[in-house]
């Protein structure tokens, strides 16, 4: 059995006269994002809650007729999707069972940042993110042309003649195209790792590409699980996977940036010595 343990685990320059120089905020006593979190807490709410209810309502497509579950046992499927017609459909309930766990996992993962006071001390701050990046993902899949409100792709379950009709026929079975499991899951890994290397400045380059790595991991797991379960061919999930890695590190990052061009250090400095004395000024905001 599958485990998943969630663990990952201003200088200034000096002039007689002027000098001006930016540089990484120090987390502990400065915020990394800029976040407006009333705002944006209450529009990440909106969208989030629009966004399940549109979700709801694609489950409820109409039903597949018996005529087009015929004509599916007669289309061909590209070379990269063929292993999605491969699998034990018998077995599809272990699929479905393995990646429902380590998708549960990976949504609570980022709240394991808030053990550590350097995170707790914005735990507002990276809460609203989380739920905007989630919401945006959500938001994706409902009701964007690249989700299934707009492509009618079925589900590997339609094409298994073993199964029954009625287990083929639902409508819910027009969703095939993108992973919903496996976007949500990548939203919560990469999130995760995107503010974890965000808090961790001195982090190298390698140290960065490992964190990342294996935050696409879980989401590849339940990716290969969503195969197995007959709920999606291997482009669904490779698709779903970039949609929330997309999501888990963009919205962290825009508001990085946001930070790093309201944050200004500026010194000015002079002064004169006679011997006796001297005199000089600095100013910083």
């Amino acid at each position: 059995m599958f485990r998943f343990i969630p663990g990952f685990c201003l200088i200034l320059s000096f002039s007689p006269l002027f000098a001006q120089q930016s540089s990484p905020p120090d987390p502990q006593n400065e915020p990394v994002y800029r976040v407006r979190t009333l705002y944006e807490g209450l529009g990440g709410l909106a969208l989030m809650l629009g966004s399940t209810a549109g979700i709801e309502s694609l489950r409820r497509k109409p039903d597949i007729d018996d005529a087009t579950l015929i004509r599916l046992q007669e289309t061909e499927t590209g070379r990269l999707d063929r292993w999605g017609l491969e699998q034990d459909a018998l077995k599809r309930f272990r699929g479905e069972d393995a990646s429902d766990r380590v998708f549960n996992v990976s949504i609570l993962l980022p709240a394991t940042l808030f053990v550590s006071r350097k995170f707790r001390k914005d735990f507002l701050d990276i809460t609203v993110l989380y739920l905007e990046a989630h919401a945006l993902s959500a938001a994706t899949y409902a009701f964007s042309p690249l989700g299934p409100r707009f492509i009618d792709r079925y589900r590997p379950v339609a094409y298994y003649d073993e199964l029954s009709f009625e287990d083929r026929r639902a409508g819910n079975n027009r969703n095939g195209f993108f992973s919903g499991h496996v976007s949500t899951t990548a939203v919560g890994t990469f999130f995760f790792t995107k503010v974890l290397s965000d808090y961790n400045p001195q982090w190298t380059g390698g140290q960065r590409a490992i964190a990342f790595t294996l935050a696409a991991l879980p989401p590849a797991f339940v990716g290969v699980q969503r195969v197995r379960a007959l709920k999606h061919f291997p482009t669904d999930s490779v698709v779903g996977l970039g949609v929330g890695a997309f999501f888990g590190i963009m919205v962290p990052h825009v508001h990085k940036v946001w930070a790093d061009n309201h944050r200004t250090s500026l010194s000015i400095g002079g002064g004169y010595s006679d011997g006796a004395g001297g005199a000089g000024f600095t100013l910083t905001f």
